[in-house]
């Protein structure tokens, strides 16, 4: 082997034979013996084996007859060149077919022969079985003996017609012809088997195979061996051909089995192994499910179930006799029905295009399918008797199925349509029932049961009753009812008795069941003669509040009045909204006993409050807040205020702040009124007037002053213009300026600027030496600029010519590092050019010593 001899890449395989001749030797015969062994072009993994051992066995024997080593013959690449158009996203399909063959003489035998080769491994990821990387492979055919031949001696194996390059797509009907062909003229059955296990990843290619039988591989769940597919996938074993709905998109490995039979007896079992690709790819296909129901309506929804892109079109017919209206050309219609009963529908895609296609299906409409049923109670350890009353307008229910919900046993079901189960814990069960009819009509319905040591039993809360009162009690649960004491009582064996008690009295019920389960409840019938009320005292609100009414009182019913200003006039517990000074009144009964009550609700309206206009002050200012309509103030927040309960409080806030006042009055209203006040701080006004700056005699020079909207400079003379924030000053003696800086709300700020006049020309001075000790003494190599408007560039180069340094910022300087390092004891050569205020350039040159 020249690759990894365990490399995963098996896709399929068939063994087949060809009988010659009679032998060299009386009684034998001479077959040539074929191997074909499948590989997917496009797995990473070992290529087809050079040569493939293959061993021969006589049937009953464990020792091999022979075991040939027999090269690879050819390799035929099988690939899918086109593709059916009307399927978008199609796969590519390619197989490396290696052929192998060699011819051997065989004695004949009554049992015959089997021939076998084995190999691991399969492909990664295949969807149906388990652990298919592990997996190895069987390819063997059997050699019927003159037991089977009935004296015979030739047999040839049957020939699979299939083409290998079938697209099946994901979840769509697709067909795919297995039939063979048997030049011997026997009578073939088709059927799927399970494909077999073989070589292993310890011993990949066995020298030798072993003998028959053989191993199934391990099937995942949802699949088998002859369900390879799932349930939907089925092969016609008259012709081979394998239908049905595809699954899901993946690899699946399917074994087809041909039986030969010849004068009635099996003589063969002829087997081909082949991995599947189902592509996530779409069919431009009408594909509808065989029939459509609805038993609760005359309506029925309706899809396609390919989804394919190159769908353009659909037409719809829903089968109506003589009507042109029952069509539709949208995907998914809905449609109703004009009656019950049976009706052909059909569908065509692409109607008059190269990719058309029409299905038919059966709708059922038979509406009138109702599923009930009732339980009768019984208790822990007695059966519980479920009886269905489904009813069905059409067909007869003929189908049930209980699950009784105990999630701890297995035999909780039935199939009948009356059950009983006993439960032998207490519990909440969820019991279903589907039921069905003759006509295919199914649903599911739910019901949940609790199971306790007694019945159910439901009796109502005690209550009370006026003496001259009869009140019905009323008993729920399934049996017969006792009721005691036997007092003031119509009848003592009903589930609902009529009671007049004149003095209290506690009726107990008992309930017994047919099982022996019983249960008993009781309940307190009080008896007054009035009932006793006190609806609440005067009091006084503000107008708009709501008040609670919490009545004393020992009454059952009430009814409270204006019922337009009380949120539930018959809740002995509510509240009421007066939309003015009201009397509430209630009236309480108990039976026929009655009382009435009220009280006066005055009401006062809200304060109104003042907290005065918004208002804006300068940063570090005060302000005097006023607040109007009442006779007492709170203010919030009170942190910057000099009193927070003063009407006129004076507030100091550094920062823009909402001051929200409280406002009682002393009409009666016990609640305050809100207002706010926004009082906005100007932020504080950062004047700047520039950095004092030197100029020439002569020489103009702009002033620069930031931090506001508004400029005022003194003194004015020798300025361009004093009220804006960029002057020209031409100067002839050293002066300082005052600059005012306000905002356009009045909030203003001073600084000063001074200014040093050189009575020479524009210059630009270098110190000849620097001492970077960092002393804050002449640290930097630094340019002065006299009557420089712009510094162009300043900068410094070492005894090697290299730049050291270089700025053009007026006020930088080198601290005598370079490349991270301080520089020596030496002399550096500067440049330096500006430009003065008159736009004259100045070049100056230079020397200067670092000294440390």
């Amino acid at each position: 082997m020249f690759l990894s001899a365990s490399a995963k890449h098996i896709a399929g395989g068939e063994m087949s034979y060809k009988y010659l001749g009679p032998g060299t030797v009386s009684n034998s015969g001479r077959y040539l013996i074929m191997l074909k062994m499948y590989r997917d072009c496009d797995t990473d993994g070992a290529k087809l084996d050079p040569n493939a051992s293959i061993s021969v066995y006589a049937n009953g024997s464990s020792t091999p007859f022979a075991v040939k080593s027999v090269p690879l013959e050819r390799t035929d690449v099988i690939t899918l060149t086109t593709p059916d158009p009307c399927i978008s996203n199609p796969p590519r399909i390619c197989y490396e077919v290696g052929n192998y063959s060699f011819e051997i003489e065989l004695p004949f035998t009554n049992n015959g022969y089997t021939v076998a080769y084995q190999r691991c491994c399969r492909i990664d990821g295949i969807f149906n079985l388990m652990n298919s990387a592990a997996a190895g492979a069987t390819y063997s055919a059997t050699i019927p003996g003159t037991a089977q031949l009935q004296s015979a001696t030739n047999n040839n194996s049957p020939v699979f017609k299939t083409s290998d390059t079938v697209v099946i797509c994901a979840n769509s009907y697709f067909k795919y012809d297995f039939g063979s062909i048997d030049i011997d003229g026997d009578v073939l059955v088709y059927r799927f088997e399970e494909a077999y296990l073989g070589g292993s990843t310890q011993t990949p290619a066995p020298a030798t195979a072993t003998p028959p039988p053989y191993s199934s591989v391990s099937y995942n769940f949802g699949f088998s061996a002859v369900q390879p597919l799932g349930p939907d996938v089925l092969i016609n074993p008259a012709t081979g051909m394998i239908s049905g709905t595809a699954p899901n998109a993946g690899i699946y490995v399917i074994t087809v089995a041909v039986v030969e039979t010849r004068n009635g007896m099996i003589i063969n079992v002829h087997r081909k192994d082949l991995h599947l690709k189902v592509a996530d790819c779409q069919v431009a296909a009408a594909d509808l499910e065989p029939a459509y129901i609805t038993c609760d309506g005359l309506t029925l929804n309706f899809f396609n179930k390919s989804n394919s892109p190159i769908i353009k079109s659909y037409d719809w017919d829903f089968g109506i006799a003589n009507s042109s209206t029952d069509v539709s050309n949208l995907p998914n219609p809905a449609f109703t029905f004009p009656a019950p009963g049976n009706y052909t529908i059909s569908l065509i895609t692409n109607k008059n295009d190269k990719c058309s296609d029409t299905a038919t299906a059966i709708a059922k409409i038979y509406p009138g399918f109702v599923p009930a049923f009732t339980v009768v109670d019984a208790c822990n350890g007695v059966p519980y008797t479920f009886k269905d009353n489904s009813t069905s307008a059409f067909g007869q229910v003929d189908k049930w199925k209980w699950d009784f919900g105990n999630a701890n046993a297995t035999n909780d079901t039935a199939n009948t349509s009356n059950a009983a189960y006993t439960f032998t814990q207490n519990g909440n069960y969820t019991v279903s029932l589907i039921v069905g009819n003759s006509i295919g009509c199914s649903d599911t319905i739910v019901q949940q049961i609790s199971v306790g040591d007694k019945p159910s039993l439901i009796i109502p809360n005690d209550t009370v009753i006026c003496t001259i009162d009869t009140l019905r009690l009323t008993a729920i649960g399934s049996g017969t009812f006792t009721w005691s004491p036997n007092y003031m009582i119509s009848n003592t064996g009903v589930s609902n008795p009529l009671v007049s008690p004149d003095v209290p009295t506690r009726y107990t019920v008992t309930v017994r069941q047919a099982s022996g389960c019983e249960n008993t409840a009781s309940v307190l019938v009080d008896v007054k003669s009035y009932a006793s009320l006190k609806a609440g005292n005067d009091t006084t609100i503000c107008l708009g509040d709501s008040i609670p009414l919490r009545p004393v009182s020992d009454a059952v019913t009430y009814s409270w009045s204006p019922a337009s200003m009380v949120s539930n006039p018959t809740a002995k517990f509510t509240w009421a909204k007066p939309t003015g000074t009201t009397r509430i009144s209630v009236l309480a009964n108990i039976g026929l006993c009655q009382a009435n009550d009220g009280f006066l609700v005055t009401t006062v309206p809200y304060p109104v409050a003042s907290a005065g206009a918004d208002t804006s002050i300068c940063f570090g200012d005060k302000v005097r807040l006023s607040a109007r309509g009442g006779s007492k103030y709170l203010w919030y927040p009170g942190n910057t205020l000099n009193d927070q309960t003063a009407q006129f409080p004076i507030a100091t806030p550094y920062a823009t702040t909402d001051y929200a006042v409280e406002v009682y009055e002393n009409k009666g209203c016990p609640k305050p009124a809100y207002d706010t006040v926004r009082v906005t701080v100007i932020p504080q006004v950062k004047a700047f007037a520039g950095r004092d700056t030197v100029a020439v005699i002569g020489q103009p020079l702009q002033l620069l002053a930031t931090g506001g909207a508004i400029y005022n400079w003194s003194p004015a003379s020798f300025l361009s213009n004093p009220t804006i924030p960029n002057p020209i000053a031409k100067l002839n003696d050293d002066i300082k300026y005052i600059v005012r800086v306000s905002t356009r709300e009045g909030c203003y700020a001073f600084d000063t600027v001074n200014v040093k006049i050189y009575k020479t020309p524009p210059e630009i001075f270098v110190p000849t030496a620097f001492t970077p000790n960092d002393d804050n003494l002449n640290d930097l190599l630094i340019p002065i600029p006299v009557g420089i408007a712009q510094l162009v560039y300043f900068k410094v180069y070492n005894r090697y010519g290299e730049m050291v340094f270089s700025t053009e910022e007026i006020g930088k300087g080198w601290n005598g590092v370079y490349k991270g390092r301080d520089q020596g004891n030496e002399s550096f050569v500067w440049h330096a050019v500006g430009i003065d205020y008159l736009g004259n350039s100045v070049f100056r040159k230079g020397q200067s010593t670092l000294i440390r």
